[in-house]
């Protein structure tokens, strides 16, 4: 009876050992540094980052074209000055200013 127990005993230690590195291997696999919750969470940050370098260039390219529109090239120098005075509500020495009386409905 004893050699019987001490034979099922020796027979189950290498399907245990077996088992026990097959529970590492596979528990590795998906909570471990590069195993599946790993890369669900650098899939969420790649998205992130994608989202963030979509903002930033969309940006970029905004005032891009708002400093090419600025350049001598793209307007005309006095268009320029004409909407620098009306923004600033400025009139230029050499302009002929006429007030007009207010509206008779006003």
């Amino acid at each position: 009876m004893l050699r019987d127990l001490k034979r099922r005993v020796l027979a189950t230690i290498p399907p245990a050992i077996f088992l026990a590195i097959t529970f590492y291997f596979c528990w590795n696999a998906v909570h471990g540094a590069r195993g599946l919750d790993a890369q669900a969470t650098e899939r969420a940050e790649l998205a992130q980052a994608n989202a963030h370098y979509a903002a930033v260039d969309a940006s970029r390219l905004q005032w891009e074209t708002k400093i090419a529109d600025l350049s001598s090239q793209s307007i005309a120098p006095d268009m320029l000055d004409g909407q620098l005075r009306q923004v600033l509500n400025l009139a230029d020495p050499a302009d002929l200013v006429v007030e007009l009386p207010p509206a008779a409905g006003k």
